[in-house]
Protein backbone atom coordinates (compact mmCIF):
# COMPACT_ATOMS: atom_id res chain seq x y z
CA UNK A 1 0.00 0.00 0.00
CA UNK A 2 1.19 3.61 -1.12
CA UNK A 3 -0.74 5.53 0.63
CA UNK A 4 -0.06 8.48 2.82
CA UNK A 5 -1.86 9.71 6.17
CA UNK A 6 -4.97 7.77 4.51
CA UNK A 7 -5.25 9.66 1.12
CA UNK A 8 -4.31 8.56 -2.48
CA UNK A 9 -1.45 9.94 -3.84
CA UNK A 10 -0.35 10.22 -7.90
CA UNK A 11 2.92 9.85 -9.36
CA UNK A 12 4.28 12.17 -12.35
CA UNK A 13 7.35 11.94 -14.16
CA UNK A 14 9.26 15.48 -13.08
CA UNK A 15 12.24 15.65 -15.03
CA UNK A 16 14.84 14.03 -17.39
CA UNK A 17 18.14 14.29 -16.84
CA UNK A 18 20.08 13.03 -19.99
CA UNK A 19 24.04 11.57 -18.82
CA UNK A 20 26.69 10.72 -20.95
CA UNK A 21 30.47 9.96 -20.74
CA UNK A 22 32.62 10.84 -18.58
CA UNK A 23 29.63 11.94 -16.06
CA UNK A 24 30.49 10.93 -12.27
CA UNK A 25 27.44 11.72 -9.82
CA UNK A 26 28.38 10.78 -6.41
CA UNK A 27 26.29 11.39 -3.34
CA UNK A 28 22.79 11.30 -4.71
CA UNK A 29 19.83 10.65 -3.12
CA UNK A 30 16.67 9.79 -4.08
CA UNK A 31 14.44 12.01 -1.22
CA UNK A 32 11.14 12.09 -1.82
CA UNK A 33 11.30 11.00 -5.52
CA UNK A 34 11.58 7.42 -7.22
CA UNK A 35 13.79 7.24 -9.95
CA UNK A 36 14.66 4.94 -13.01
CA UNK A 37 18.16 4.96 -14.60
CA UNK A 38 17.69 3.41 -18.00
CA UNK A 39 21.21 2.57 -19.83
CA UNK A 40 20.38 3.61 -23.68
CA UNK A 41 23.82 3.07 -24.42
CA UNK A 42 27.04 1.25 -23.38
CA UNK A 43 27.08 1.12 -19.38
CA UNK A 44 27.57 2.39 -16.19
CA UNK A 45 28.18 1.83 -12.53
CA UNK A 46 26.00 2.40 -9.36
CA UNK A 47 27.32 2.05 -6.02
CA UNK A 48 24.82 1.51 -3.44
CA UNK A 49 26.03 1.32 0.03
CA UNK A 50 29.40 -0.96 -0.42
CA UNK A 51 27.98 -2.91 -3.53
CA UNK A 52 28.66 -1.18 -6.70
CA UNK A 53 26.80 -3.37 -9.93
CA UNK A 54 28.13 -2.44 -13.32
CA UNK A 55 24.46 -1.96 -15.40
CA UNK A 56 24.72 -2.53 -19.27
CA UNK A 57 22.81 -1.67 -22.07
CA UNK A 58 19.20 -1.63 -21.86
CA UNK A 59 18.74 -2.30 -18.46
CA UNK A 60 17.13 -0.61 -16.18
CA UNK A 61 17.75 0.48 -12.31
CA UNK A 62 14.50 1.34 -9.97
CA UNK A 63 14.98 3.46 -6.87
CA UNK A 64 12.44 3.94 -4.58
CA UNK A 65 12.52 7.02 -1.71
CA UNK A 66 15.26 7.58 0.52
CA UNK A 67 18.20 5.75 -1.42
CA UNK A 68 21.40 6.94 -1.76
CA UNK A 69 23.99 6.39 -4.11
CA UNK A 70 27.14 6.92 -6.40
CA UNK A 71 26.64 6.96 -9.90
CA UNK A 72 30.03 6.40 -12.54
CA UNK A 73 29.52 6.70 -16.50
CA UNK A 74 32.79 5.84 -17.54
CA UNK A 75 34.63 7.23 -21.38
CA UNK A 76 35.13 5.36 -23.98
CA UNK A 77 32.00 3.68 -24.71
CA UNK A 78 29.62 6.50 -26.00
CA UNK A 79 27.76 5.73 -23.11
CA UNK A 80 24.20 7.22 -22.64
CA UNK A 81 22.05 7.08 -19.78
CA UNK A 82 18.26 8.30 -18.95
CA UNK A 83 17.18 9.29 -15.33
CA UNK A 84 13.91 9.73 -15.37
CA UNK A 85 12.19 11.49 -11.66
CA UNK A 86 8.47 10.26 -10.37
CA UNK A 87 7.36 12.60 -7.23
CA UNK A 88 3.86 12.36 -5.44
CA UNK A 89 1.40 14.76 -6.42
CA UNK A 90 -2.41 15.76 -5.27
CA UNK A 91 -3.04 15.57 -8.89
CA UNK A 92 -5.66 13.19 -10.08
CA UNK A 93 -4.69 13.39 -13.82
CA UNK A 94 -1.25 11.51 -13.09
CA UNK A 95 -0.85 7.87 -12.18
CA UNK A 96 -3.09 6.22 -9.83
CA UNK A 97 -0.41 3.98 -8.35
CA UNK A 98 -1.97 3.47 -4.89
CA UNK A 99 -5.06 2.38 -6.66
CA UNK A 100 -2.71 -0.01 -8.93
CA UNK A 101 -1.09 -1.45 -6.36
CA UNK A 102 -4.53 -2.42 -4.88
CA UNK A 103 -5.53 -4.11 -7.48
CA UNK A 104 -2.18 -5.94 -8.61
CA UNK A 105 -0.62 -8.15 -5.88
CA UNK A 106 2.05 -8.39 -8.67
CA UNK A 107 3.18 -4.21 -8.63
CA UNK A 108 2.43 -4.00 -5.24
CA UNK A 109 4.85 -6.51 -4.20
CA UNK A 110 7.63 -4.63 -6.58
CA UNK A 111 6.37 -1.09 -4.94
CA UNK A 112 7.02 -2.41 -1.65
CA UNK A 113 10.56 -4.84 -2.14
CA UNK A 114 12.47 -4.11 1.23
CA UNK A 115 15.93 -3.67 -0.93
CA UNK A 116 14.80 -0.25 -1.93
CA UNK A 117 16.14 -0.91 -5.48
CA UNK A 118 16.60 -3.63 -7.93
CA UNK A 119 17.97 -4.20 -11.54
CA UNK A 120 15.99 -5.13 -14.14
CA UNK A 121 16.60 -6.36 -17.61
CA UNK A 122 14.58 -5.67 -20.78
CA UNK A 123 12.86 -9.10 -20.82
CA UNK A 124 9.56 -6.70 -21.97
CA UNK A 125 10.36 -4.58 -24.04
CA UNK A 126 10.84 -1.84 -21.53
CA UNK A 127 13.03 0.38 -23.56
CA UNK A 128 10.33 1.29 -26.06
CA UNK A 129 8.08 2.17 -23.19
CA UNK A 130 10.45 4.17 -21.53
CA UNK A 131 11.87 5.86 -25.07
CA UNK A 132 8.10 6.95 -25.48
CA UNK A 133 7.84 8.54 -22.17
CA UNK A 134 10.74 10.82 -22.36
CA UNK A 135 9.42 11.64 -26.14
CA UNK A 136 5.95 12.17 -24.36
CA UNK A 137 7.63 14.57 -21.52
CA UNK A 138 9.56 16.68 -24.19
CA UNK A 139 6.53 17.07 -26.62
CA UNK A 140 3.72 20.11 -26.35
CA UNK A 141 0.65 18.14 -27.06
CA UNK A 142 -3.00 18.72 -25.26
CA UNK A 143 -3.35 14.62 -24.58
CA UNK A 144 -0.11 14.84 -22.46
CA UNK A 145 -1.21 14.17 -18.92
CA UNK A 146 -3.58 10.95 -20.22
CA UNK A 147 -0.63 9.75 -22.51
CA UNK A 148 2.02 10.32 -19.82
CA UNK A 149 -0.48 8.10 -17.20
CA UNK A 150 -1.03 5.45 -19.65
CA UNK A 151 2.77 5.06 -20.47
CA UNK A 152 3.47 4.58 -16.87
CA UNK A 153 1.16 2.35 -16.20
CA UNK A 154 2.60 0.24 -18.61
CA UNK A 155 5.76 0.82 -17.70
CA UNK A 156 5.16 -0.42 -14.20
CA UNK A 157 3.61 -3.09 -15.27
CA UNK A 158 6.30 -4.02 -17.46
CA UNK A 159 8.89 -3.34 -14.38
CA UNK A 160 6.81 -5.64 -11.84
CA UNK A 161 6.64 -8.27 -14.26
CA UNK A 162 10.36 -8.24 -15.14
CA UNK A 163 10.88 -8.13 -11.48
CA UNK A 164 9.26 -11.34 -10.46
CA UNK A 165 10.38 -13.61 -13.74
CA UNK A 166 13.91 -12.40 -12.25
CA UNK A 167 13.27 -13.08 -8.71
CA UNK A 168 11.43 -16.62 -10.04
CA UNK A 169 14.84 -17.32 -12.36
CA UNK A 170 16.71 -16.59 -8.92
CA UNK A 171 15.50 -18.69 -6.70
CA UNK A 172 15.47 -21.45 -9.49
CA UNK A 173 18.94 -21.17 -9.89
CA UNK A 174 19.18 -21.72 -5.90
CA UNK A 175 17.46 -24.68 -5.21
CA UNK A 176 19.25 -26.01 -8.64
CA UNK A 177 23.03 -25.40 -6.29
CA UNK A 178 21.14 -26.54 -3.34
CA UNK A 179 20.41 -29.79 -5.02
CA UNK A 180 24.22 -30.37 -6.57
CA UNK A 181 25.21 -29.45 -2.75
CA UNK A 182 23.49 -32.47 -1.64
CA UNK A 183 24.27 -34.55 -4.21
CA UNK A 184 27.63 -33.72 -3.55
CA UNK A 185 27.01 -34.22 0.53
CA UNK A 186 24.44 -36.80 0.34
CA UNK A 187 26.55 -39.45 2.36
CA UNK A 188 27.65 -36.91 4.98
CA UNK A 189 25.71 -35.58 8.31
CA UNK A 190 23.49 -32.52 6.51
CA UNK A 191 20.91 -29.93 7.64
CA UNK A 192 19.22 -27.37 5.84
CA UNK A 193 21.04 -24.87 7.54
CA UNK A 194 24.23 -26.16 5.94
CA UNK A 195 23.12 -26.02 2.66
CA UNK A 196 21.83 -22.40 2.92
CA UNK A 197 24.67 -21.78 3.72
CA UNK A 198 26.62 -23.03 1.24
CA UNK A 199 24.70 -21.15 -1.58
CA UNK A 200 24.43 -18.45 0.24
CA UNK A 201 20.91 -17.70 1.32
CA UNK A 202 18.59 -18.05 4.34
CA UNK A 203 17.41 -21.34 5.87
CA UNK A 204 13.73 -19.95 5.08
CA UNK A 205 14.07 -19.25 2.19
CA UNK A 206 15.79 -21.97 0.87
CA UNK A 207 12.69 -24.30 2.73
CA UNK A 208 10.14 -21.47 0.89
CA UNK A 209 11.67 -21.91 -2.59
CA UNK A 210 11.89 -25.78 -2.37
CA UNK A 211 8.47 -25.84 -1.37
CA UNK A 212 7.43 -22.82 -3.69
CA UNK A 213 9.47 -24.51 -7.10
CA UNK A 214 10.15 -27.59 -6.29
CA UNK A 215 7.01 -29.03 -5.32
CA UNK A 216 8.25 -30.93 -1.70
CA UNK A 217 10.23 -30.08 1.90
CA UNK A 218 14.16 -30.16 1.20
CA UNK A 219 14.17 -32.71 3.76
CA UNK A 220 12.00 -35.24 1.41
CA UNK A 221 14.94 -34.20 -1.65
CA UNK A 222 17.51 -35.45 0.76
CA UNK A 223 15.26 -38.82 1.95
CA UNK A 224 14.92 -39.43 -1.99
CA UNK A 225 18.78 -38.70 -3.07
CA UNK A 226 20.04 -41.07 -0.40
CA UNK A 227 17.42 -43.95 -1.22
CA UNK A 228 18.37 -43.44 -4.67
CA UNK A 229 21.74 -44.25 -4.05
CA UNK A 230 21.23 -46.56 -1.34
CA UNK A 231 18.86 -48.55 -4.18
CA UNK A 232 21.99 -48.99 -6.78
CA UNK A 233 24.10 -50.06 -3.97
CA UNK A 234 21.87 -52.71 -3.11
CA UNK A 235 21.59 -54.09 -6.56
CA UNK A 236 25.12 -53.92 -7.70
CA UNK A 237 26.70 -54.28 -4.21
CA UNK A 238 27.04 -57.25 -1.96
CA UNK A 239 27.51 -54.68 1.19
CA UNK A 240 25.36 -55.15 4.49
CA UNK A 241 22.26 -53.46 4.78
CA UNK A 242 23.68 -51.97 7.34
CA UNK A 243 26.63 -50.91 5.92
CA UNK A 244 24.60 -49.61 2.70
CA UNK A 245 22.65 -47.28 5.66
CA UNK A 246 25.68 -45.52 6.89
CA UNK A 247 27.31 -44.93 3.35
CA UNK A 248 24.68 -43.13 2.15
CA UNK A 249 24.08 -40.81 5.05
CA UNK A 250 21.74 -42.76 7.66
CA UNK A 251 23.08 -42.85 11.32
CA UNK A 252 21.09 -46.56 11.61
CA UNK A 253 19.27 -48.93 10.05
CA UNK A 254 15.99 -48.33 11.04
CA UNK A 255 15.68 -44.54 10.31
CA UNK A 256 17.29 -46.12 6.87
CA UNK A 257 14.37 -49.03 6.22
CA UNK A 258 12.00 -46.21 6.97
CA UNK A 259 12.90 -43.77 4.54
CA UNK A 260 13.79 -46.69 2.12
CA UNK A 261 10.31 -47.87 2.50
CA UNK A 262 8.55 -44.27 1.66
CA UNK A 263 10.39 -43.34 -1.38
CA UNK A 264 10.58 -47.33 -2.79
CA UNK A 265 7.33 -48.86 -1.26
CA UNK A 266 9.60 -52.09 -0.13
CA UNK A 267 12.08 -52.84 2.45
CA UNK A 268 15.72 -52.69 1.64
CA UNK A 269 15.97 -56.48 1.76
CA UNK A 270 13.10 -57.24 -0.51
CA UNK A 271 14.43 -54.42 -3.25
CA UNK A 272 17.68 -56.49 -3.17
CA UNK A 273 15.75 -59.98 -3.63
CA UNK A 274 13.81 -58.70 -6.67
CA UNK A 275 16.52 -56.46 -8.61
CA UNK A 276 19.88 -57.08 -7.09
CA UNK A 277 22.10 -58.78 -9.56
CA UNK A 278 25.19 -60.23 -7.57
CA UNK A 279 23.16 -61.42 -4.49
CA UNK A 280 23.16 -60.09 -0.70
CA UNK A 281 22.89 -61.36 2.59
CA UNK A 282 19.22 -61.06 2.44
CA UNK A 283 18.63 -59.05 6.21
CA UNK A 284 16.47 -56.20 6.38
Amino acid sequence: MLRRNDLPFYMEMTACDTLRDRHNLPGQDTDTENQLLYVANGSCHVKISDRTVKVAYRSIVYFHRYVKYDLEIPSGENNLVYRLHFRPSQNSAHLDLDTLCQNNDIIDGFMNYRNRYCVLYDQENTSSTINELIREFHAPSLQKDVMMTALLTVLYIKMSRTFFTKRKAAGIHYISEAKKYIAEHSSEPLTIQQIADAVGISRSHLESLFSKYAGRRITTHINTVRADRAAALLTLTRKDILEVALEVGYENRQHFAREFRRRHGISPSQYRKLYGTVGGDGAG
